[in-house]
């Protein structure tokens, strides 16, 4: 075996392990169940999209978190079939500190929109 099989094999195994973190919160949060495809119904294609996060720990040791995402092609989504909820993104605290210090210091006018 080489070096860059070896690489090959812990970086599989890494990921690996995020898919099955990732299934694993997916049914704690009971975010979706499993079942039978019913008779004449289509499966949703899904694919698994993978990122290597890099971060430091508490030493300042640089530190590789592998992160796994399951996603489904929501064009061929039908809503009350195929989902019942969606959801928004909220924005982090510090965004919106850093939104209102910056139109402070320049003096901007801000407004706020609901879309």
């Amino acid at each position: 075996m080489t070096d860059g099989q070896a690489v090959q094999m812990q970086e599989a195994a890494k990921l690996r392990n995020a898919m099955d973190q990732k299934v694993k919160a997916i049914r704690r949060n009971k975010a979706w169940r499993s079942t039978d495809r019913a008779v004449g119904r289509r499966v949703l294609k899904s694919k698994w999209v993978y990122k290597v996060k890099d971060g430091l720990d508490e030493n300042g040791n640089n530190t590789h978190r592998h992160k796994a995402r399951l996603c489904f092609m929501g064009t061929r989504q039908n809503k009350g079939l195929n989902f019942n909820d969606t959801f928004a993104r909220v924005a982090k605290s510090t965004s919106i500190r850093f939104i209102l210090a910056l139109t402070a210091a320049r003096v901007w006018e801000l407004e706020q929109m609901d879309v």
